[in-house]
């Protein structure tokens, strides 16, 4: 990065984060020569770099200043607004199709007046994960710990199927600190408490469950991609495969495979949820009744 890039950034980041509002002027090209000690023209590059971002215009008689956010609709243009725009172009689009370029493309302002709403990248995506999880619903509960949990569980489940990148934005080993998230998981943990589990086996068979209903999340935006690329959905693309399936298993060496291959499998993503959390929550059961006291 060069000098007037480095002033520039400086710069940029009094503006993003409000230290220089609209229509307060911003350093001269002599100001900036005197207070980073560089030559003319770098410092007019300077300038010339944030009015590119449309951070900055000139005004006769003041010189550059901050740039008004003029035309922006103010029901659109807050936080929590931007945020919603950001996560109806990852539904549609998928979660690396968004970047700040595309969201200001989106908005209909300059790419860096992004910044003025969200300070970063990772920061919008954190905020769009707490604000999909702010979503979900609770029903009330039952006072049933299986009846409870399948409902967080079926909650949990239906968002990722609303929003099919949440699944992979979210990490099960350095997880986001989301306060809407809480709620989800104190109501889980719950339910396995009251079904008499210990804290730390409940959060073990809380993760065991988050594992599952997020592994079945991965694979929705992948196949949405690979449909729009394709053409194809998941079943007909399987069809154009069975001939290669069938010459690497031989029904003589592979008779379980090829019986499947013969009946054809009628790949359902939510049979697979409804059956792993059925197996998952009767296996739960079968256990604790093992373990309790007669």
């Amino acid at each position: 990065m060069g000098r007037a890039e480095q002033i520039a950034e400086v710069l940029r980041m009094r503006i993003m984060t409000g230290q220089l509002h609209p229509g307060d002027p911003v350093p001269s090209t002599r100001a900036i020569m005197r207070d980073h000690n560089v030559a003319m023209a770098t410092a007019s590059r300077v300038l010339s770099l944030l009015q590119a971002d449309g951070l900055v215009e000139s005004k006769r008689g003041r010189g550059s200043v901050v740039r008004p956010t003029g035309g922006e609709d103010p029901a659109v243009l807050t936080a929590a607004g931007v945020v919603r725009v950001a996560i109806g172009i990852a539904d549609a689009e998928s979660l690396s199709a968004l970047s700040m370029r595309r969201l200001a493309a989106a908005l209909e302002i300059p790419t860096m007046s992004v910044y003025r709403y969200v300070p970063s990248r990772d920061e919008l995506e954190f905020a769009m994960m707490d604000a999909v999880m702010g979503e979900i619903e609770l029903p009330v509960r039952s006072g049933n710990w299986r009846t409870d949990l399948e409902a967080a569980a079926r909650a949990l489940r239906s968002a990722m199927v609303k929003h099919p990148w949440l699944a992979g934005a979210l990490s099960l080993t350095r997880p986001a600190l989301m306060p809407n998230a809480v709620p989800l998981t104190e109501s889980m943990l719950e339910s396995l408490r009251i079904a008499g589990l210990g804290p730390v086996q409940a959060f073990t068979d809380y993760l065991c469950l988050l594992n599952l209903i997020r592994g079945l999340g991965l694979s929705a935006e992948p196949e949405l991609a690979d449909q729009a690329a394709t053409g194809l959905t998941n079943d007909e693309w399987m069809d154009t495969q069975i001939a290669d399936l069938r010459r690497m298993a031989p029904s003589a060496d592979f008779p379980n495979i090829s019986a499947i291959i013969n009946f054809g499998y009628p790949y359902n993503q939510d049979v697979l949820f409804e059956t792993g959390l059925r197996r998952f929550l009767d296996g739960l059961s079968a256990d604790l009744a093992s373990t309790s006291p007669n």
